[in-house]
C-alpha cells in the first residue's frame, strides 16, 4: 500500500510539473506573423516585380498598404512584358505617360473585398474614375473571365486589407467600343460598327453617350447584315450616339436630345425606368444603364433604333 500511495504521489507531482511546462511554454510562444497589406504580398513575391515598381512609381503603394477593403486583379510580370513594359521603361515614365499608367493600375482595383466565390456576370466599378464614375469591368464567371479574354490564374489571396486575385494579362480600360467588343451580347452591334468602319470614331470621340442594342435587339428586326450597305448602316448606328455623355440620372422625362444622325431626335420616358423613341422605333428600354468608358458612357437597349 505504502509503495502505491508513492506511485501515486510522484504521478501527481509529475502531471503538475508537465501543466506548469506546458502553460510556461504557451507564454513563449511565437505569435503568429501579421496578415500582409495587398502591396505587401506583391512585393514579397519576386513575379510582381514589375507591379511593384508600377505602385512605385505612380504612388498607389501607400494606397495598397492602407486601410481599407480592396479587391486587386494582380497581372505577373510576364503580362507586363508582354507589353514590352519593364522596370527600366517604367523608371523613364512622366507626365502623360504616367498618369496613363496610374489609371491603368486603378483599373485594376475594385474598392471593396470581393472573393471568387462572390463574383457574378456583372460589370463592377473600378477605382479609375471617369469624373465620379468608375470605368466598368466585365466579370465572367464559370470559368472567370475579365472583359471576355483575361483569366483568374490563382484566386482568392487573402490580405489584411482585401484580397488579391492574379491574371494572366493586363486590363485595358475600354472605350465605349471595347465595352462592346468584350461583352459577347453585342457581337451583331460590333459586327455592324466594323462594317461600318465606325471603329476609329466611335473609339476617339470624347464624351459621348451609346445606347448599345443587344443581339437580340437585331434578331427581333430580322436584320441581315450581310444584306445591309455601309451607307445603310452608319444612320442607323449614328442614330444610337449622343454626342456628349449623359448618365441615366441625368435624363429627364420628355427630354428630347438629337442624335448624332440629325435626322433622329430621341425622346426619353422616364416614368418607369428609361425608355427613349426615335424613329421608326419606340420604347426601346434601357436594361442595364451607366457603363462608364473612358470616352463616354454606355447604356444598354433592348430595342434597334431603326430611322
Amino acid at each position: 500500500m505504502k509503495k502505491n500511495g508513492l506511485l501515486v504521489s510522484a504521478l501527481v507531482a509529475f502531471a503538475l510539473l508537465f501543466a506548469a511546462c506546458t502553460k510556461e511554454d504557451d507564454k513563449n510562444e511565437t505569435p503568429a506573423p501579421a496578415q500582409k497589406t495587398i502591396a505587401g504580398i506583391a512585393s514579397a513575391d519576386t513575379s510582381f516585380s514589375i507591379l511593384v515598381a508600377a505602385l512605385n512609381k505612380t504612388g498607389l503603394t501607400a494606397t495598397l498598404n492602407g486601410t481599407g477593403n480592396f479587391t486587386v486583379f494582380a497581372p505577373k510580370n510576364e503580362a507586363f512584358r508582354k507589353l514590352s513594359i519593364t522596370e527600366q521603361v517604367i523608371s523613364t515614365l512622366q507626365g502623360a505617360d504616367l498618369e496613363n499608367l496610374k489609371s491603368t493600375l486603378l483599373y485594376h482595383v475594385l474598392g471593396s473585398e470581393v472573393k471568387s466565390t462572390q463574383l457574378t456576370n456583372s460589370y463592377a466599378s473600378t477605382l479609375y474614375k471617369i469624373g465620379e464614375n468608375g470605368v466598368s469591368l466585365k466579370i465572367g464567371i464559370a470559368p472567370v473571365k475579365l472583359n471576355g479574354t483575361i483569366n483568374v490564374i490563382t484566386a482568392d489571396v487573402d490580405a489584411s486589407n482585401g484580397v488579391l486575385h492574379v491574371i494572366d494579362a493586363v486590363l485595358t480600360p475600354p472605350t465605349v467600343v471595347d465595352i462592346a467588343i468584350n461583352d459577347p451580347l453585342f457581337s451583331s452591334l460590333v459586327a455592324a460598327v466594323v462594317k461600318a468602319e465606325l471603329v476609329t470614331t466611335l473609339k476617339e470621340t470624347k464624351n459621348i453617350t451609346a445606347f448599345a442594342p443587344v443581339d437580340q435587339a437585331f434578331k427581333d428586326i430580322n436584320f441581315d447584315l450581310n444584306a445591309t450597305t455601309k451607307a445603310q448602316l452608319t444612320p442607323i448606328l449614328t442614330a444610337h450616339v449622343l454626342g456628349s455623355q449623359v448618365r441615366a440620372n441625368q435624363i429627364l422625362n420628355g427630354q428630347k436630345v438629337t442624335s448624332l444622325n440629325p435626322a433622329v431626335e430621341l425622346t426619353f420616358n422616364t416614368s418607369s425606368g428609361v425608355k427613349l423613341s426615335g424613329g421608326k422605333t419606340t420604347d426601346a428600354s434601357v436594361i442595364t444603364a451607366d457603363l462608364q468608358a473612358t470616352n463616354g458612357v454606355v447604356h444598354v437597349i433592348n430595342k434597334v433604333i431603326v430611322p
